[in-house]
């Protein structure tokens, strides 16, 4: 099984645009997280949880807020097409929203319905537009760009072979990376304050210090930007 990330923004025409402005964003707004009403803006989306296709051509979406829970569930009065809308407590409130899909969702729910493509939940809403991750055979991914949804743009991030553990950092380590971090770790490197050494790591490991200090400074720094681009993604 293969997968995909891509990225769905909104497009360059306006007019094209229109349609996908006006859920995601409604006011014209560069950033297609934010939520604008009476011109004011209320709240920024964070993630899509889940999107349920019903029978009559409708969607049901679970999403992740941040905002104002109150003024989001004003939403059904002020977007064409929401037919209602719940809001859970919380600063990072969920948001349930029954709604009439524009073009650009309809597009694509389709070819993702057809297809049999499996939508790796959650998906992240991102300044560039809708990063999501899917999951099918070659041919079935394909199908989503062949769609050529009506105003938006689709760009491929990252496409391969699908691994479950593939976006965890540590996996980005060698074995021996791996090991000496495990011993450290075991041995109280990461205490504070520090109740190891690297050389008492080196002698349990049976490699040379400074074959320690390298494979440590190596693996932390891969550690650090896996988390830190993990991070980058989620705002």
């Amino acid at each position: 099984m293969r997968y995909a990330t891509v990225v769905i923004s909104p497009t360059d025409d306006p007019g094209q645009a229109e349609d996908y402005d006006e859920h995601y964003g409604g006011s014209g707004s560069a950033d297609p997280r934010e939520v604008w009403l009476h011109g004011a803006h209320v709240a920024t989306q964070e993630t899509i949880e889940y999107i349920n296709l019903l029978d009559d051509g409708t969607v049901v979406v679970v999403a992740q807020f941040r905002g104002d829970p109150d003024r989001l569930e004003a939403i059904d009065d002020e977007y064409p097409g929401v037919l209602s809308c719940s809001v859970s407590e919380g600063e990072t409130p969920l948001v349930s929203v029954h709604y009439e899909p524009n073009p650009t969702e309809q597009a694509l729910i389709e070819v993702i319905d057809r297809e049999a493509i499996t939508v790796d939940w959650p998906a992240k809403m991102t300044p560039e537009g809708l990063r999501v991750t899917v999951l099918g055979t070659e041919s079935a991914l394909q199908a989503i760009f062949d769609a050529d949804p009506p105003g938006a743009s689709l760009r491929l991030e990252r496409s391969g072979e699908y691994r479950a553990d593939q976006d965890d950092p540590t996996q980005r380590l060698t074995d021996r990376q791996q090991e000496i971090l495990r011993t450290g770790l075991e041995l109280g490197y990461y205490e504070i304050p520090r109740t190891a050494t690297q050389r008492e790591i080196a002698e349990a490991c049976d490699v040379s210090r400074g074959t320690v200090g390298e494979h440590l400074r190596r693996a932390e720094a891969t550690l650090v930007r896996g988390v830190l681009s993990e991070t980058v993604e989620r705002q």
